[in-house]
């Protein structure tokens, strides 16, 4: 695991979940020729030529240290070439034994159509295990075609699925890893044509086998997540949660988890491909983020420049004022009185966030929204990423209140991704790093390693240390967001709360988001 000096930041709302699992690719050929192969030759212009691919193996996952994270496994297809067979009748009886199959139906379709022509090779069974394919060898029966098939298995169960996505019966990944990186795991297969039959190759190309990967998760990291996450779900009570934990110099994901409450009243993760949840939410769902990004916000703020909008700005709180016709109310309604820029953000004051973003105006604004990412997808390696929601001015919708709502978090979707991407570039002295999940790629004995991509500087490095010693003062004893100390560090932080609509209605429950990154100081 890296070391803990980095500076690693956490997400956990409620979501829905889902998970994959396995299954894969590979092909080649086991066969036996009796003397019959001279009648069979006699009668290679009256058959089809057949196409056969010779598939190539796919390629593994690891971890950061080498932990194998899928991997492939065999079973094996049974298939014939009719022509081949020197008694169709004993043939159809015990393949139709040993592999569970109607006899009359494969006896049909051993013989030749009224053009007196075979179908020159069927597959008449298959994923079998060693065993029964172990016993279809042993029948010794010319032209049975016993083939290796690669099946996927991933040897740390459920932990990485949404992650790693899955391999279908067809050998194509997706979801996760496995989808985004089909072409570079499955490598290159080969097709050669074989006149007489699917064997009779005379020579035999060689395919090109896939690329293995290694990811920047962790699985010791990825354990502690699901730990976490599974009891604070738990605790909570809550529909579901995802934690993502990220390195921000880097933007390497180091973990990241989703699970959902079950009707047994533990957690779980859902089988992916299962219908409408066959996604990652931590990159797959939006939702409206709440007073996390209130750390945007105050960055935002401060790096206009604006006179008089800085860290000795005050005004007169009254709990709740009116502007763009609507009226916007902190969470207590309660009047304060004098409040400076730091308590604003401390306090959590929705007043104070949307008087900024009233004094700025949308030009100040949304440019910097997009450099930190928000309405477009963070570019990360995986499958079915989301962009979220920013409604720009020019936008028909576009409106005052909806423009001041957004300072505080509503009237703006992002993922749990895109919002933890955006406080990681206030703790990476304000540069904005593209999320990725591929460390490297290993061919053969060559290793490609990723190099970290600075997507763009939404704010100096002084603005971004100035917010963050704003938000180490928010989670001290006394304040609202107060956590527990680790030792020997230093937090920086932030929580928010969201109501989600959907189809036009306001729902109940409420998302809750907690955004923390250590050592905020170095």
């Amino acid at each position: 695991m890296e070391t803990l000096n980095r500076r690693i930041s956490l997400v956990l709302f409620s979501l829905a979940v889902p998970a994959a699992i396995l299954i894969g690719q590979l092909m080649s050929f086991q066969f036996r020729l009796n003397p019959s192969i001279n009648d069979f030759e006699r009668t290679t212009s009256e058959r089809e030529a057949v196409i056969q691919t010779i598939a190539a193996n796919r390629g593994q996952i690891y971890d950061r240290e080498g932990v194998v994270l899928a991997v492939n496994s065999f079973q094996y297809r049974v298939g014939v070439s009719p022509a081949l067979v020197l008694d169709r009748r004993e043939a159809a009886t015990e393949l139709a034994r040993l592999l569970d199959l109607d006899e009359s139906e494969l006896y049909r379709q051993f013989q030749p159509n009224l053009d007196g022509r075979y179908t020159p090779y069927l597959q008449i069974a298959g994923p079998v295990d060693n065993r029964t394919a172990q016993a279809v060898e042993d029948l010794d029966l010319n032209g049975v075609v016993i083939e290796p098939v690669a099946l996927r298995r991933y040897p740390q169960g459920d932990l990485f699925s949404q992650l790693l996505g899955f391999v279908n019966y067809s050998e194509r990944g997706f979801f996760g890893i496995e989808g985004q990186y089909d072409a570079t795991l499955a490598g290159t297969s080969r097709q050669v044509e074989a006149a007489n039959s699917p064997f009779n190759i005379d020579e035999v190309p060689d395919a090109r086998d896939g690329q293995d990967l290694i990811l920047t998760v962790d699985r010791d990291v990825q354990f502690v997540v699901e730990d976490v996450l599974h009891n604070a779900i738990l605790e909570q009570q809550a529909r579901g949660g995802t934690i993502i934990v990220m390195n921000p110099r880097t933007g390497e994901i180091l973990g990241m988890m989703s699970r959902i409450l079950d009707e047994a009243g533990t957690t779980t993760v859902l089988p992916n491909g299962s219908g409408d949840v066959a996604y990652n939410p931590a990159v797959g769902e939006i939702y409206e983020p709440g007073s996390v990004i209130k750390v945007v916000t105050a960055a935002i703020a401060l790096q206009a420049s604006l006179p008089g909008l800085d860290l000795n700005w005050t005004y007169n709180n009254q709990g709740c004022f009116v502007q763009g016709g609507v009226q916007i109310c902190d969470w207590d309604r309660v009047p304060k009185g004098a409040v400076d820029f730091r308590r604003c953000i401390i306090d959590s004051l929705n007043t104070c966030t949307a008087t900024w973003y009233s004094l700025l105006g949308p030009s100040n604004v949304y440019p910097v929204l997009q450099e930190f990412g928000f309405g477009t997808p963070t570019g990360i390696d995986l499958e079915g990423e989301e962009g979220g929601i920013l409604n720009l001015i020019t936008d028909p919708t576009w409106s005052e209140a909806n423009f001041l709502n957004i300072s505080y978090g509503q009237g703006i979707s992002s993922t749990a991704l895109q919002m933890l991407n955006a406080v990681n570039a206030i703790a990476n002295d304000g540069l904005l790093m593209q999320p990725h999940i591929v460390h490297a790629r290993r061919d053969g004995e060559q290793i490609f390693e990723v190099t970290p991509n600075p997507v763009s500087r939404p704010i100096s490095a002084e603005v971004a240390n100035a917010v963050t010693e704003i938000m180490v003062q928010t989670l001290r004893p006394g304040t609202l967001d107060a956590v527990a100390d680790v030792e020997g560090y230093t937090i920086a932080g932030k929580t928010g709360t969201s109501q989600q609509i959907v189809g036009g209605a306001l729902l109940q429950h409420r998302v809750l988001g907690v955004f923390y990154w250590l050592p905020a100081r170095r």
